[in-house]
């Protein structure tokens, strides 16, 4: 969250320098989309682990505990392959960003980091599905 407030005060520093002064703060869209990975992307596994993710269970709700966990199981199973297919380009995508050295544009800072921390985050996350879809499937199994 401490980051988020930097971004915060970075973007609002760059806005009213930018409309007050005529004199933006150099890299803010820099610092801004990197500071943007860390963020999403070291929260969103911690975010499935404590089941904060949006989900709407209007129809499944009326289903009994057994239906209930199998189509929890299904939409796992489909968010674990669609979070695969995720990583895999990532890492195809941070491949080609060290072969081309790739720099953002004001400040010339390397992608490749924050591609990693992209590529983390998402294996994490990938993990707190795996271990939730068999504890579905157990639960499934069970009732």
């Amino acid at each position: 969250m401490t980051g988020v407030g930097m971004l915060m005060l970075l973007i609002t520093s760059d806005v009213l320098g930018r409309f007050l002064f005529n004199s933006p703060v150099i890299g803010t869209a820099d610092l801004s989309s990197y500071g943007m990975v860390i963020a999403v992307y070291c929260s969103v596994a911690y975010c499935a682990l404590v089941k904060g993710h949006v989900s709407l269970d209007l129809i499944v709700a009326k289903f009994p505990q057994r239906g209930q966990a199998i189509i929890d199981s299904v939409t796992g199973f489909v968010s674990l392959a669609f979070f695969s297919l995720i990583i895999w380009r990532s890492v195809v995508s941070l491949m080609s960003s060290c072969e081309r050295g790739e720099v953002s544009l004001t400040l010339q800072i390397p992608s490749w980091p924050f591609r990693i921390i992209l590529v983390i985050g998402i294996v994490i996350l990938c993990l707190v599905l795996l271990l939730d879809f068999f504890k579905l499937l157990v639960k499934a199994a069970k009732r």
